[in-house]
């Protein structure tokens, strides 16, 4: 058997990484047809969902370390991936009044109520993939997905993870 056939097959049978992004492209796929009627796609409702949840320990805005925590992403992607919601008006970046080296990040008004109008959408998504595995399999998964990320996430740049780095509703 040719090397790199036997790699592939090694890979393809064991790597969890191949998996995760197969799955993470149907449910996105599946999400994003969901809330295509707000002309958002599932990516960016978690960006917005990221950002309220933050808020929640930070009223001024959600600092943007935080995010990259909450979000397992650097900095850099981060900061990329939310220009598209600054410039459509759904959020709004500035400065801490405190530090003006942090850079915080709310949701405007439009935001707040785009969050709002997605979740009956969001919802019907969500009954979807609930129906097809059952509430105890998507318990089961929704716990190994918090285990993994507790078990392997390193904050970019030697930082430590921020208290917001832990999903809770």
């Amino acid at each position: 058997m040719s090397t790199h056939l036997h790699a592939a097959q090694t890979i393809t049978a064991d790597c969890l990484a191949f998996r995760v992004r197969r799955v993470s492209r149907v449910l996105t796929r599946l999400y994003d047809e969901a809330l295509r009627p707000l002309g958002i796609q599932a990516t960016q409702l978690t960006l917005l969902n990221a950002i309220v949840m933050c808020c929640r320990e930070h009223p001024e805005g959600a600092p943007m370390s935080a995010l990259a925590d909450v979000l397992a992403m650097d900095l850099t992607t981060l900061s990329r991936n939310l220009r598209p919601l600054e410039k459509s008006r759904l959020i709004a970046i500035s400065r801490s009044s405190l530090d003006r080296r942090v850079r915080l990040a709310r949701l405007t008004t439009a935001g707040q109520h785009l969050v709002g109008n997605a979740l009956p959408l969001w919802r019907h998504a969500h009954a979807r993939v609930m129906d097809a595995l059952g509430p105890a399999a998507a318990a089961e998964l929704k716990a190994a997905f918090d285990a993994t990320v507790a078990a392997v996430y390193q904050p970019p740049q030697g930082r430590p993870p921020s208290r917001a780095a832990t999903i809770s509703p």
